[in-house]
């Protein structure tokens, strides 16, 4: 290949760079809109309004501050003229969390509905209202809350009424499980085959709300999208991903059974915030949140304007989100023919680089065969950079989220990735030649591509596109006169350069355990297009100081990382206790899965408690002896008693006389049929249930085992916070607990 020497390639190479920062930016969220914006329009400082109301405090299932939220929220949509009802279900798990037991609990979703003028469907937002025991949940979900509410005001104001039926759909018993979801489509009572859900979430503080998953068939909703929302944010790479390849759950997860065709946003930038006591008002971003509402008001807009029975059901197009919100749709066969193109002038350009003696096939070959190594090396990188951060700093590990300041790492991560790909660069232009290495890299480039085009080629457009222009681009520049050569080369390379702007950034602030995966594979192949500019400019001698300066700059943001991320009261760190107390044998124990910290050394020490307390807490790691409390174990009424034909049937009333949000029961033996609060429960779970919010007077249960003793024990969880144990105290202000730190008691429950 023929690129330009020296300063020209470099300054090639740093407009694309520029590019790829510039694009970058464009698709954080900037700017929102004040409390006095028209009053047809959302404004996410009147939407800041509402989440100020209701993330007051903390308002988990079954707490007395949840049903102060639920009955705020019902009135809100009243006022508002929407026919409002608040649904009470037996929800449970819509999918398997644990292969032996299943979460149930009573719930209460909020339904409200604005009727259609001539409907051809129902347009659902959905958002859930409860938030977890550890923090309010102002942007978990209450800015998914908000976001519904000012785009229901801002459809009234504007005095435009839909042609479909409108319902907000504010489910209960998210956090637990995904409960009230799963009770509404179990309920049956909704429009299925004519409707559209736009689901609400959060996994973060801020960035950009993503359409990171999808229902198929998706190019009927991906369509519709298209030129209404003004933010798409989606591409048929990362919800191909969240498909199939990820254990995160929304909502969406118990709507897509029940047939419905849904759209899941979330936002998960600044992922510290997440389900921690700082999710509150103060924390969040008013930027994200007006990108959330716009896109929801134009989607309200579009889909409440559609024939919903005649969306379409094809499956073949291909999409991705350019700059300024540009969402592009393209038909699976550009992809395919695009890569078949991409192959011939790859081919055109092997020949001509023999031709022209500037390097022989083989070591072309054996320098793409290495540059496959790159992803890998890559991956590698980040994820050893990652494992050394948490080796110095261990609390990184227990939070299971990115640092209060993840920007240094993020960058850092970027870079390594980069800096695994400059030194195999150096390695191979040393080793296969100038030209060799550079035209390796891009053959190896356009393999990947043309393997995943033919795999799966919807989301193989994020390789295919820019692999094909720069084949094309290198082609060029056995033709061109010099001095075209080197401007319509690096166009060629602009859309590796978009490409690269649009993922990498995005897949960082998604978070740093994702890095080797999300961040990795895009720096290291589009990346890698992009050092074709350098392929006459790369320094002849000591290549090797160009990553090894790389790296010495991994290590500086590395190092100013760990020293501007310092934890403190406005950025506590995460915890975990647990309080178990043996109601039968008044023996008490502390019980951590974390290894004790300066606070929690106080309570427990680095060994398992063993028997019988790990059987219900299998991720303790830590325990000590604890006082025997005052908390009275839950109780297990006999209802009735029978034996029929070698099956035994009981009937039980399970109450928590200190009225704890959850109650819990095991069993050791098999158990044929099991019913819960007037639920059946298929299949039955192979070693017990529990149940979130259970009432006052308790609930029922029925178990159908085989005829003999039935061993069953019976748990009760508090909030550990508000036992009331004697002698507690709450951790310091740097510290919070984690949701699932409880003051549980248990008792065996015997039926010979």
């Amino acid at each position: 290949m023929r690129a330009a020497r020296g300063l020209q390639g470099c300054l090639a190479f740093a407009l694309l760079l520029a590019v790829a920062l510039a694009t970058a930016w464009e698709q954080q969220p900037h700017g929102y809109r004040p409390a006095s914006a028209p009053a047809d329009t959302f404004s996410a400082e009147r939407a800041l309004r509402t989440i100020e109301e209701i993330a007051r405090r903390t308002h988990p299932i079954g707490s007395t501050e949840h049903d102060r939220v639920r009955d705020y929220l019902a009135g809100v949509l009243r006022t508002a003229g929407l026919q409002t009802e608040i649904r009470t279900a037996i929800g449970k798990w819509p999918v398997a969390f644990k292969n032996d037991s299943v979460g149930l609990g009573r719930v209460q979703n909020i339904v409200a509905r604005l009727p259609g003028e001539h409907a051809t469907g129902t347009v659902y937002l959905v958002a859930h209202y409860d938030s977890v025991t550890s923090g309010p949940g102002a942007n978990d979900d209450g800015s998914g809350v908000a976001a519904i509410l000012e785009t229901v005001r801002a459809l009234k104001a504007s005095g435009t009424g839909l042609r479909n039926d409108l319902v907000v759909l504010l489910t209960d018993g998210e956090e637990p499980g995904l409960l009230g979801a799963e009770a509404f489509v179990a309920a049956g009572n909704y429009d299925r085959d004519r409707s559209v859900v736009i689901n609400h979430d959060a996994r973060g503080a801020g960035g950009p709300p993503l359409l990171w998953r999808l229902t198929r068939p998706v190019a009927p909703l991906i369509r519709a999208l298209s030129g209404a929302a003004p933010h798409p944010n989606t591409d048929a790479v990362s919800t191909a991903l969240a498909g199939d390849a990820t254990t995160s759950t929304t909502d969406f997860s118990a709507f897509q059974p029940g047939g419905l065709r849904v759209l899941d946003w979330a936002y998960a930038g600044k992922s510290a915030y997440y389900h921690n006591r700082m999710d509150d008002p103060a924390h969040i971003g008013l930027p994200t949140l007006q990108q959330l509402g716009e896109n929801t008001l134009a989607q309200a807009k579009a889909f409440g304007q559609r024939d919903l029975g005649n969306l379409g059901n094809d499956t073949d197009r291909t999409f991705f989100t350019l700059p300024f919100g540009t969402l592009v749709l393209l038909p699976v066969w550009v992809i395919i023919a695009l890569a078949a193109l991409m192959a011939l002038a790859l081919a055109w350009v092997l020949r001509q680089v023999r031709r022209n003696g500037d390097a022989g096939v083989v070591r072309v070959l054996l320098a793409a065969a290495t540059s496959l190594v790159t992803v890998p090396l890559a991956a590698v990188a980040t994820y050893g950079l990652w494992e050394l951060l948490k080796t110095v700093r261990p609390a990184y590990g227990e939070a299971g989220v990115d640092p209060y300041v993840p920007q240094y790492y993020q960058v850092a991560m970027i870079l390594a990735a980069a800096a695994a790909l400059l030194a195999w660069y150096a390695f191979a232009r040393r080793v296969f030649g100038p030209t060799a290495a550079p035209v390796g890299l891009l053959t190896g480039t356009a393999v990947i591509a043309a393997v995943a085009a033919a795999l799966a080629p919807a989301p193989a457009y994020v390789l295919v596109i820019p692999a094909c222009a720069a084949t094309i681009g290198v082609a060029l520049t056995f033709v061109l006169p010099d001095r075209w050569r080197l401007p319509l080369f690096t166009i060629t390379l602009l859309p590796a350069a978009v490409f690269l702007g649009v993922t990498v950034w995005t897949g960082a602030q998604a978070g740093l355990e994702g890095a080797p995966f999300l961040v990795a594979p895009e720096v290291a192949l589009l990346g890698g297009l992009l050092l074709l500019t350098l392929s006459r400019s790369w320094p002849a001698r000591r290549g090797w100081t160009v990553p090894a300066t790389v790296v010495v700059v991994v290590a500086a943001l590395a190092a100013t990382g760990l020293t501007v991320d310092r934890y403190g009261d406005s950025r506590p760190r995460v915890t975990q206790l647990v309080y178990a107390l043996d109601a039968d044998h008044h023996d008490a124990r502390w019980i951590s899965a974390f290894a004790p910290n300066d606070w929690t050394r106080t309570y427990v020490i680095g060994t398992g408690p063993g028997a019988p307390y790990t059987d219900l807490w299998l991720a303790a790691v830590s325990s000590g002896q604890a006082a025997d409390q005052a908390l009275t174990p839950p109780t297990a009424q006999i209802l009735s008693d029978s034996t029929d034909s070698g099956h035994r049937t009981v009937r039980l009333r399970l109450q928590s006389p200190r009225g704890a949000p959850r109650i819990d029961l095991h069993w050791d033996g098999p158990v044929q049929a099991l019913r819960v609060a007037g639920r059946d429960i298929t299949p039955v779970p192979a070693k017990g249930f529990r149940f979130y919010a259970p009432p006052a007077q308790g609930i029922e249960v029925t178990l159908v085992a085989p005829a003999g003793p039935l061993h069953l024990r019976l748990a009760d969880q508090s909030w550990l916070s508000d036992s009331n144990l004697q002698g507690f105290q709450n951790p310091p202000p740097d510290y919070y607990f984690r949701q699932d730190s409880t003051a549980l008691v248990f008792t065996a429950v015997q039926l010979p």
